[in-house]
């Protein structure tokens, strides 16, 4: 992504391999497969969030990113809990809306009464 993108420009051809790496995805067909719908609809959902914005490339590819973890995560939980390995960790609710992580990322970039 370059330093400013538009929305248009949210997925890039990066995006996949990264989002696959930030949620430790395995490298079968399936999961591949998920994971690219995942970084589909994140970057959809962000898009249309950000609107006609100018937001710089990092902060979206950020807001994508979480966004995208939120969504591939849903897939392993259980009545919206999520938990994970180990006994240290308690489990976690996954919040309803999948956008929740990225409006602090992208709010001071979203003009007052937009979004």
């Amino acid at each position: 992504m370059s330093d400013e993108t538009s929305s248009a420009d949210v997925l890039d051809e990066g995006l996949v391999e990264a989002l696959t790496e930030y949620v430790n995805a395995d490298e079968t067909e399936e999961s591949v497969d998920f994971v690219t719908a995942c970084a589909g609809e994140a970057s959809t959902l962000v898009a249309n969030y950000v609107g006609s914005a100018t937001v710089p490339g990092s902060i979206l590819h950020r807001a994508v990113l979480e966004v995208g973890a939120d969504l591939f995560h849903r897939r392993s939980s259980r009545n919206g809990v999520v938990g994970f390995e180990g006994g240290d960790i308690l489990p976690v609710r996954i919040a309803r809306d999948p956008m929740l992580s990225a409006y602090p990322i992208l709010r001071q970039f979203i003009p007052i009464g937009i979004a």
